[in-house]
């Protein structure tokens, strides 16, 4: 009875709030799937009169660049700490000391920070909420060592996990074994208006967008050579990379565009401001990847609400957003060739605002107005049940 008039009457508004502190390798200003998935969120509570900061690390991962230690960014307080080791597990042992004013801690990813929270979570005793993004089984690098690792550290951090939300079904079979009566399906929100008034816009024929971090496992050279191998039948096939430099793949990327002579072709912009990547979904008639491995695929979402016809490589949660030949198309990239054919064929077809359309409606069912209600009533119920056993 207490502790139910504690969650519900108390904290409602000014400094009695609910106060969460989400917990991310990478923030603002880097771009990425991940950092506009917190970011989204944080913003989203905040309507909802859920204070929400982010904690995350000093230096820039893609540049090496140093960030001040503080700063608003589009309202959301942003402290960033010192770390030391690899971007793939930075160690950050300064972060403890900042969990005490909140009621909640949510963590984005399982990296050091899960690992860490949760093994001294009987000296902060702070409730904590895992999102998955994917794990870490991104790309193939190290699989064996990831797989031993996820079924002994893991398993035993995620033991003292209060909450394990699953971004996608693919995460949910990884991570549910580990957790299986506090682990729940809350799949990524996407800001559909946001990207959806850019809609009207009339699309460029045959201009592909690509939008993610360069990293390994999004295979961004197919989508260079596939461009290479469709411009003398397309003379007016455009292609845009946008994203952050986050595995230091810029340089060869260039150098096959110099090598296939397609300057003309394939564009590289890095770290867009949002204006100027809204113009870019605008344009855009087609989405393109080539990934191999995506946690949740926001990227794809995002354009399908402005609009743009996806193209994407036939991994679960590509297939679980794309109905084949009715709101987008899923291909295998693993042969090139064979994938230049089929992207042939598409932009071919002439039911294109057919397909556009239903790309937006598939997106609209992710809007954020719907999911941050679970996230929110997650939280309540976390809150309420560590209060409990106290």
């Amino acid at each position: 009875m207490l502790q139910s008039f504690y969650i519900e009457n108390i904290r409602k508004d000014g400094e009695n709030a609910m106060k969460v502190l989400h917990v991310v390798r990478q923030y603002r200003p880097s771009i990425g799937g991940m950092e506009s998935f917190v970011e989204s969120l944080a913003l989203h509570l905040k309507q909802k009169g859920i204070d929400s900061d982010v904690l995350t690390l000093d230096r820039e991962f893609a540049t090496g660049n140093k960030l001040p230690t503080s700063s608003i960014e589009n309202g959301i307080n942003v402290t960033r700490i010192p770390y030391v080791g690899s971007k793939k597990y930075p160690v950050a042992l300064s972060s403890i000391s900042y969990l005490s004013n909140y009621d909640l801690i949510h963590v984005h990813a399982v990296d050091f920070f899960i690992d860490y929270f949760t093994w001294f979570k009987a000296i902060h005793k702070k409730p904590i909420v895992l999102s998955t993004h994917g794990g870490f089984f991104h790309t193939q690098d190290l699989v064996q060592f990831k797989k031993v690792y996820f079924q002994t550290m893991t398993r035993m951090s995620l033991m003292q996990a209060d909450r394990i939300l699953a971004c996608s079904i693919n995460d949910y079979e990884l991570f549910q074994p580990l957790g299986k009566r506090k682990t729940e399906i809350i799949e990524n929100g996407i800001d559909f208006d946001a990207y959806h008034r850019v809609s009207h816009v009339k699309k460029q024929r045959n201009r592909f967008l690509f939008v993610g971090r360069f990293s390994q496992n999004k295979r961004i050279d197919k989508l260079v050579t596939l461009i290479h191998l469709l411009k003398d039948e397309n003379p007016d096939i455009r292609l845009c990379i946008v994203g952050k430099d986050f595995d230091n793949l810029k340089d060869g990327l260039l150098k096959k565009i110099a090598e296939y002579e397609l300057e003309d072709y394939v564009s590289i912009r890095e770290s867009l401001p949002n204006e100027e990547l809204l113009e870019e979904m605008g344009k855009a008639e087609y989405f393109i990847s080539a990934s191999a491995y995506e946690g949740f695929g926001m990227s794809a979402l995002e354009a399908m609400s402005s609009g743009a016809i996806p193209i994407l490589s036939d991994i679960p949660s590509f297939k679980k957003m794309v109905d084949h030949g009715k709101n987008g198309y899923v291909l295998d990239f693993t042969d090139v060739r064979s994938a230049a054919l089929h992207v042939n064929d598409v932009i071919k077809k002439s039911n294109k605002n057919q397909l556009k359309q239903a790309a937006i409606e598939t997106a609209r069912n992710y809007s954020w107005a719907s999911v941050v209600n679970r996230f929110e009533k997650v939280y309540r119920d976390t809150i309420e049940q560590s209060v409990v056993h106290q």
